[in-house]
């Protein structure tokens, strides 16, 4: 029966078999992630037969599909629930969540100087420009990391992708500037719409990152990655930038909330196995 073989079944039928109860019981990995306090990814790679659970975490997922324990079967010790970000995690994400506040501030100036030149191009830049771009540039990068750190932590593969293409990206549009030593779509209007486009796509890799970040930290950045989605799409249209200055200004906001966040340990922990 399989509540004598399930404690000592290997890989893949242990997963095939944990599958199949959790669907007759008509229950989503989510909901049994849920009542069993374990990471929605350790349930995917238990089903799939990556991976060989420690006894406790059978026996628990055993409890909350009903299937009755063997009798005779000694307790072992029950592991202690590991949080997604360790202490070292934590003190990075914060100097991330940091730099994101000195990147939204610093970009806000320099955007608002962007708009007063390209609208008057007899207008002079102010001779710190470069250092301001510089500023915003390495703060960005500091930022950018943060989400880096967090999809290597939950194994989110896009979302680690997403950081780096949008810190390349935006290093070359930011370079570019410092490198002319001035606005470079004040003089060259069809530039300017190729850095505009070019950081709209940027965001594209990087929002669907926060998107499928739902099933590991909640839906909280599903919510904050399709508002990244939809300030992309206003900057690739070039008609809708100014627009999308406004919802970048919030979706910057909500990803400087998420990395203070998980700072203050608000997400969810994963049991070893």
């Amino acid at each position: 029966m399989v509540n004598q073989t399930l404690l000592t079944m290997k890989q893949p039928e242990l997963g095939k078999v944990i599958q199949q109860q959790r669907l007759s019981k008509g229950m989503t990995q989510e909901e049994l992630v849920e009542r069993c306090n374990i990471n929605v990814r350790t349930i995917q790679r238990i089903e799939a037969g990556e991976v060989t659970p420690r006894a406790f975490t059978v026996k628990t997922i055993m409890e909350v599909l009903d299937i009755q324990l063997p009798a005779n079967e000694p307790e072992g010790p029950q592991p202690t629930a590991k949080p997604i970000f360790s202490a070292v995690d934590k003190r990075q994400l914060w100097w991330a969540g940091m730099a994101g506040v000195i990147y939204f501030l610093s970009s806000s100036y320099e955007v608002l100087w962007e708009i007063a030149l390209m609208a008057n191009t007899e207008m002079q830049q102010p001779g710190y420009y470069t250092l301001l771009k510089t500023v915003v540039l390495i703060s960005y990068v500091a930022f950018a990391y943060g989400f880096y750190l967090v999809g290597q932590r939950t194994d989110n593969k896009v979302l680690q992708f997403g950081a780096v293409f949008v810190m390349l990206v935006n290093a070359g549009i930011i370079g570019a500037d410092i490198y002319s030593g001035k606005v470079v779509g004040a003089e060259d209007i069809w530039f300017g719409v190729l850095e505009v486009v070019a950081f709209g796509i940027s965001l594209i890799p990087f929002s669907i990152g926060l998107v499928l970040s739902k099933k590991s930290l909640g839906q909280h950045y599903q919510a904050i990655g399709i508002l990244g989605l939809i300030t992309a799409i206003m900057f690739i249209t070039v008609v809708l930038t100014l627009l999308g200055v406004f919802t970048l200004a919030a979706f910057d906001i909500a990803c400087i909330y998420l990395l203070f966040r998980h700072v203050q340990g608000k997400e969810e922990v994963r049991v070893g196995f």
